[in-house]
């Protein structure tokens, strides 16, 4: 009796990626709760033993995605604001970043919803929000000191989860008012000497009091 030929493995150097980027799709359409090895496994392709294979759990998979999710914003925001030269062609940069990359991408800013919401439960994900936020801070610190970048970085991370929850979308020209309100606010007072509670050194950097200062 003939044996039966055996089963070529399937070469699939990208499965890993695969995994994650369906991890990815899945966290747009059904959120963090969504997550499944069956979801996960439906979008991606694959059997539920290569899933198994290279992650220990869910858990490692959503911080798996959220690590891609927030990698991909911060190259694309920090590639979209090291293009710009003037105060004013920095903020046309953050309004493109904020309008057309993110909010003309639904299922990116869904992700970023979900990335926020799971960081109030999860330290990992708040570890990976928290990197987020000081790659879009340091990127804006390029083009203003410390004090302003921080707080642009506040606007932008408010407009996003506005633009994730809102019904009626904010418009890019309202976009563009609120960004100039914030960085023509933080210069002026940066610059007038205002006490704002914080000292910053010479290079816009804050400075951390010590702990007797705050005592």
């Amino acid at each position: 009796m003939a044996q039966a030929p055996r089963r070529t493995r399937r070469h699939d150097p990208n499965r890993r990626q695969r995994i994650i980027d369906a991890a990815l799709e899945v966290l747009a359409a059904d959120g963090v709760a969504g997550i499944t090895h069956r979801a996960i496994g439906t979008a991606a392709d694959v059997p539920l033993g290569s899933i198994t294979y290279h992650f220990a759990n869910l858990a490692d998979i959503v911080d798996a995605a959220f690590e891609t999710h927030v990698a991909r914003l911060a190259d694309r925001f920090a590639t979209r604001l090291a293009a710009c030269d003037s105060p004013d062609d920095v903020i046309e940069c953050i309004v493109a970043a904020v309008t057309d990359d993110l909010a003309g991408h639904p299922h990116e800013l869904a992700i970023t919803y979900e990335l926020y919401g799971d960081a109030v439960r999860r330290s990992q994900t708040k570890q990976v929000t928290q990197h987020w936020m000081t790659l879009a801070e340091d990127a804006l610190a390029q083009h203003f000191p410390r004090p302003t970048a921080r707080l642009l970085d506040v606007v932008v991370e408010g407009l996003m989860v506005h633009m994730s929850i809102a019904q009626q979308q904010i418009s890019k020209g309202e976009v563009r008012a609120l960004l100039t309100i914030a960085a023509h606010a933080g210069q002026a007072a940066y610059e007038s000497g205002t006490d704002l509670g914080v000292e910053v050194d010479a290079d816009h950097q804050f400075v951390k009091p010590t702990l007797q200062e705050k005592t």
